[in-house]
């Protein structure tokens, strides 16, 4: 005879511990970085604290809004490393720091970092870190239209980039697997005469490191400030 499954009990109303936000957040990181983000549901949230769903509304609207929580509050070591940082360090060496930490943060928390890293959550964390962008490079000296400007290039930027890494790393071994090898696979199996630059470079493309290819893309941004800075100081 097959084993009855007896469902967990939910907590009885005004009984037992109180369901908190942070309680709420816990088991929602938790979730999704142990089963993937198709796993996190208001159900599934009820099913792992043993109370019914609907209490979640007391605390969120909507499971969005427990998404964007808990992006932030993934994000909270960014907003303490900005606000940590020496302040006799350079303008640039501050944002190659975030940009550092950012890419390793991407690496630990990949899921919960996939579903957020395009979203403008307005939360503490991202205010902080928003702050500390404009403000850094303001310091340059640069027109505030420039710094606003340089500022979405680096947020972007770094979002991206990380949030591509953070993806990837959240797929399946075996489609990651099949991705990496596309460009030998695929491209360097092209007809030589339809693609030659393709098939010329297929080996390379497949030996590019990301994390070369991201500093790569912050450093050439970060030259393009520190360009523009110094021809304002010094004009000809």
């Amino acid at each position: 005879m097959a084993a009855t499954k007896t469902p967990r009990k939910r907590a009885a109303r005004g009984r037992g511990p109180t369901l908190t936000r942070e309680a709420i957040l816990d088991c929602a990181l938790a979730l999704v970085e142990r089963e993937g983000v198709s796993a996190l549901s208001m159900r599934r949230l009820g099913d792992e604290l043993g109370v019914d769903a609907t209490a979640f509304y007391r605390h969120f609207r909507d499971k969005d809004a427990i998404v964007l929580a808990a992006y932030d509050r993934v994000t909270d070591e960014l907003a303490e490393l900005v606000g940590g940082l020496d302040a006799e360090l350079g303008w640039r060496e501050r944002l190659q720091r975030l940009a550092a930490a950012s890419w390793d943060l991407a690496e630990r928390q990949p899921a919960i970092y996939s579903l957020g890293f395009a979203r403008i959550t307005g939360g503490p964390s991202e205010r902080a870190v928003v702050e500390f962008i404009l403000a850094t490079i303001a310091s340059t000296g640069l027109p505030r239209e420039r710094v606003v400007l340089f500022y979405r290039a680096f947020a972007d930027t770094t979002l991206s980039l990380c949030g591509m890494a953070a993806t990837v790393a959240a797929l399946d071994p075996a489609v990651r697997e099949k991705d990496a090898n596309a460009w030998t696979n695929i491209y360097a199996a092209l007809p030589q005469a339809e693609y030659p630059a393709a098939r010329a470079h297929a080996t390379e493309l497949q030996q590019v490191d990301d994390v070369d290819l991201y500093r790569l893309a912050v450093d050439a941004l970060l030259d393009r400030v520190e360009h523009e800075a110094t021809a304002l100081s010094n004009p000809a």
